[in-house]
């Protein structure tokens, strides 16, 4: 018998709802289907088995990688894809397994991430999705596990992007749920892993993040002064972290915060350096734009503005970390309706407003600005 070429692995517990949208969307692609409980109460292995997956139980132990690992070891093929139970698969191409056939340098491919739900409008990131099937790589890190080859992250050509697929994500589709898991599973993990052996940045932002969705707000605040901590060594170095998971959202995060408290010169420091470390992240690339209005530097914010247009156009930005998509499309229009109209350039106020109204017809802020913009042309004929 051959040996499968593309294997799929997932890790679940109690995704009776979510599972067979899963399933069902990597079935016509995979060539062995392995799925791992890991302590389900409801009808989750008895659906994934009607599915035609081969079903494995792990007792669970507060370590998401050593369950993900446990399920790679299971897998037979060539090739291995990871899906998360609330995912889905999307194909553009049907013959993208012959990339995977013939690239024989790759070791992982990144995916796009989808987010979709009700008034959800945040781009996903890239995630390493699709990888080799190989002792030597596996993965590392209890929450928010990452995959490592040889005990180093992969990089350079060994990384590549598949951009004919893609996942759709509906985790976010629940809101409620999703503070569910993260008051009873993801915080209560996090704290334990940063009594136990310290936080990576990017957890440590995470815990921080989490809390504020929860409303934990003096925890909160406890854990971002520990990531404004660790960063700032780096700003004034100008030497980024190792590791750059979610670097540039923090960046983002301070300067904004930062500017808000007409803080200029952090707000123009954490800006600056991200925009060294990531110059085509559109958040920070909006923000630069922020701070030269905010010190009324109207003309010298419009080209910033334009950048994240134009990075839309293009396609061409950071797609590593999640960002809202308003920062390609309806907030740098609306703030070039802004620029121009201190300016007092109405025809062009006019037209990036109406552009910001394109992408949201909904956006009160532009739909005030237009009126006026309308009346002063009106009040010049």
């Amino acid at each position: 018998m051959n040996q499968p070429f593309l294997s799929f692995c997932a890790i679940v517990k109690n995704e009776k709802h979510n599972l067979p949208r899963c399933l069902t969307s990597v079935k016509p692609y995979v060539d062995e289907m392995i799925v791992v409980d890991t302590g389900s109460e409801d009808k989750t292995p008895e659906i994934a088995r009607e599915q035609g997956a081969n079903v494995f139980s792990f007792e669970w132990c507060d370590d998401f990688a050593a369950a993900r690992n446990y399920a790679v070891s299971q897998a037979s093929g060539e090739w291995i894809l990871t899906l998360d139970a609330d995912e889905k698969l999307i194909v553009e191409a049907e013959n993208w397994r012959d990339i995977l056939a013939t690239n024989s340098q790759a070791l992982v491919y990144s995916l796009d991430l989808i987010n979709v739900g009700e008034n959800c409008s945040q781009l996903g990131g890239k995630l390493q999705r699709i990888f080799r099937n190989s002792p030597e790589i596996r993965y590392r890190g209890r929450l928010h596990e990452q995959l490592i080859y040889q005990g180093h992250a992969i990089t350079g050509d060994r990384r590549l992007y598949l951009d004919r697929v893609k996942i759709l994500h509906y985790g976010y589709s629940n809101p409620a749920f999703t503070q569910h898991k993260a008051r009873e599973r993801n915080i209560p993990l996090l704290e334990r892993m940063r009594e136990e052996e310290g936080l990576s940045l990017p957890n440590l932002y995470c815990l921080a993040s989490l809390c504020q969705d929860v409303g934990e707000t003096e925890k909160a605040e406890l854990y971002y002064g520990e990531v404004f901590e660790n960063l700032l060594p780096h700003i004034l170095t100008g030497q980024p972290p190792d590791e750059l998971v979610r670097v540039a959202t923090m960046l983002h995060f301070f300067a904004s915060q930062a500017l808000k408290q007409e803080d200029y010169e952090t707000s123009r420091m954490f800006c600056q350096r991200g925009l060294e470390w990531f110059p085509d992240f559109p958040p920070l690339i909006a923000l630069a734009g922020d701070i030269l209005m905010q010190l009324g530097f109207y003309l010298g914010a419009v080209p910033y503005f334009e950048n994240c247009l134009q990075l839309d156009r293009e396609g061409n930005y950071y797609k590593r970390d999640p960002f809202s998509v308003s920062y390609l499309q309806t907030y740098p229009a609306y703030r070039l309706g802004c620029a121009y109209m201190n300016l007092q350039r109405w025809q062009e106020a006019k037209k990036y407003l109406e552009l910001a109204l394109s992408f949201d017809a909904n956006y009160t802020l532009a739909q005030q600005l237009l009126e006026q913009t309308n009346g002063f042309l009106q009040e010049k004929r």
